[in-house]
């Protein structure tokens, strides 16, 4: 007897359902698609148990005629497309035919709708896989989908769920998901009987957007709009400013023709356009809405349709990063005042804490030390026109033989210098204290003097040959970019040659290298970048190691010049992307100390 048999068609259809149903959230996704598909411009979803126990979606859409019922359920079964070549200019959500049947069964699924073309209501239920009767009553308008009990016959699937709340928050965050991307739709969401979203009809993206930003804290001032345009595709984009910054890529949201997709090329594009506005490790916050041509898109590669494929990938992603760098601003960041219930109880738990080290939270611990510069320290290598420092202390030199003889005995109190601004002092060996106007200016030490070095690189390479070149270890993949990328180090001052036996070797350093020789071979040897993103790795490393360090300490002459150089600055951010300055308003001051006046 043989061993291959066709499989039973009720477990092919729980197999196949496994590739588009795997939890809750999938079956909201496809309900959902079909009520936008549908043109609802009201959508209701409400869920039991986190979906688990029952996921309805009510929508007031142009519903299903009472004959297409008898499909409905069937494999492949769409009202999308009906030949091949409707695959490439896809306008729709749905286009497979597979959410019905798939959800029908694992299921039981009820669909009640009223057709507004003939204005006959329908019912029709399917129990996992096994049809029933169409029955001549419903909704008065749009449709109820309803599936109950998910994988109650497939114990094993149901096993692997997550709890009942992950399960809804899974479908929560679907629903925002898909209301960002269609505005004028009012969404509701109900979990257990309780509202937890009910989002108005909107007159824009930017509208529909902020009702989540403001969500995250996130103020209105802080968001801005971008557009861009090309050859058959729009894009528009939603995104903070500097101050919005997350620690991962979540609120990284892409959209194309209204349908959330995970792209990792287009995420990537909006952290190029963000470039040094966001320290390293940092995300942003931005809703990217791209409109292109159905004939460029390709959505037919996963059956949950997250996944897509882009003709015109390289244009779009171009575009992206050219609105980003160009639409938004670095905002420098003001601190505000503490409550004073806040300080009181967190002064409480750190005296508690000097008597008890165990109850202090872990998260909350206090730091100790200089932070992760004060690690190494090497001492300052600076190019030959960053002497200003060596000037600024020969000036401090005759200045304070002057004061001595005009002021002995006296306390020196700083003036406003003709830059406008007073220097008060160094506060834990890191920050430069300001006063400017009605402000306090909280400097980084450090990262201001690392992007003065940075620029002061770029304009201008003082390079010295080594009389012992220093080898580079090469494998042949590497081997082959310096061949085609050395002409970029050359221009960077960096002189690499290729020996006879294949392998390269460093001549000429610019000045500022030569203490970290080890760490710019460390560079050459790891780095596959591009022309532009060499060059501003490359200086950025050299100008952290060079830069005065956190913890040092820094005289009053050289501070002011330092601060006056950072005051200069056109964008007051370090080559790593950090912005160095915090502000503090006289006001904000006032109000924590109880003063009114």
């Amino acid at each position: 007897m043989g061993r291959i048999a066709l499989l039973d068609p009720r477990l092919a259809s729980r197999i196949a359902a496994g590739e588009v149903i795997e939890r809750p959230q999938s079956i909201a996704r496809e309900l959902l698609d079909n009520a936008l598909d549908a043109g609802a411009d009201e959508i209701r979803v409400e869920i039991e148990g986190g979906g688990i126990d029952r996921i309805s979606v009510i929508d007031n859409g142009k519903g299903i005629a009472r004959e297409d019922l008898a499909m409905l359920g069937s494999r492949h079964a769409t009202s999308k497309i009906s030949r091949e070549d409707d695959l490439y200019a896809i306008t729709t959500l749905g286009f497979r035919g597979e959410a019905i049947y798939s959800i029908s069964a694992v299921s039981r699924f009820t669909m009640k709708t009223r057709s507004s073309e003939t204005g006959e209501s329908s019912t029709l239920s399917i129990d996992n896989g096994r049809r029933g009767e169409i029955e001549p009553y419903g909704p008065d308008r749009g449709t109820i989908a309803t599936a109950e009990a998910l994988f109650a016959e497939i114990p094993a699937r149901r096993f692997f769920l997550k709890r009942a709340s992950t399960e809804g928050s899974l479908i929560r965050n679907l629903v925002i998901s898909k209301a960002l991307a269609f505005p004028a739709v009012r969404f509701t969401f109900v979990s257990d009987g309780a509202i937890r979203l009910d989002w108005p009809k909107c007159a824009s993206p930017k509208e529909r957007c902020m009702l989540l930003y403001r969500s995250l804290g996130i103020p209105d001032a802080d968001v801005g709009e971008m557009a861009a345009e090309g050859d058959g595709f729009n894009v528009s984009i939603i995104a903070g400013n500097s101050s919005v910054k997350r620690s991962d890529r979540k609120e990284i949201r892409l959209y194309v023709n209204r349908r959330p997709v995970d792209d990792y090329a287009l995420q990537q594009a909006v952290v190029y356009g963000y470039g040094e506005l966001l320290p390293g490790g940092s995300f942003p916050c931005a809703a990217v809405f791209i409109d292109d041509n159905p004939e460029m898109v390709d959505f037919n590669i996963h059956p949950t349709k997250k996944e897509v494929k882009l003709r015109n990938a390289a244009e779009i992603h171009h575009a992206i990063v050219t609105a980003i760098k160009s639409g938004v601003e670095r905002r420098i960041p003001e601190a505000m005042p503490v409550q004073k219930e806040f300080y009181l109880e967190e002064t409480t738990r750190r005296t508690e804490h000097q008597a008890n080290p165990l109850s202090y939270p872990h998260h909350a611990a206090p730091r100790h030390g200089g932070g992760s510069f004060a690690a190494e320290r090497i001492a300052p290598a600076f190019p030959k026109d960053s002497g200003w420092l060596e000037k600024a202390k020969s000036l401090k030199a005759e200045r304070d033989s002057s004061l001595e003889r005009k002021d002995a005995g006296r306390p020196h109190v700083a003036e406003h210098t003709e830059d406008g601004f007073r220097y008060i002092g160094q506060a834990f060996r890191l920050f430069l204290i300001v006063e400017k106007g009605d402000e306090l200016l909280f400097i980084d030490q450090h990262a201001a003097h690392e992007r003065i070095i940075y620029n002061e690189l770029i304009q201008q390479i003082d390079v010295q040959k080594l009389l012992v070149p220093i080898p580079i270890e090469t494998d042949a993949a590497s081997s082959a970019f310096l061949d085609e990328h050395s002409h970029v180090y050359t221009k960077l001052g960096i002189m690499l040659s290729k020996k006879d036996d294949g392998s390269w070797e460093i001549t000429a350093l610019p000045a500022a290298c030569r203490p970290i020789e080890s760490q710019v071979v460390d560079f050459i040897e790891a780095s596959r970048l591009d022309d532009e993103e060499l060059e501003a790795q490359l200086f950025a490393i050299i100008a952290c190691r060079a830069a005065i360090k956190a913890g040092d300490d820094i005289d009053r002459w050289s501070a002011e010049e330092l601060v006056r150089k950072a005051l200069a600055l056109p964008d007051p951010a370090c080559p790593h992307g950090r912005t160095f300055i915090t502000v503090v308003k006289e006001k904000n001051l006032r109000l924590l100390s109880g003063r009114t006046e």
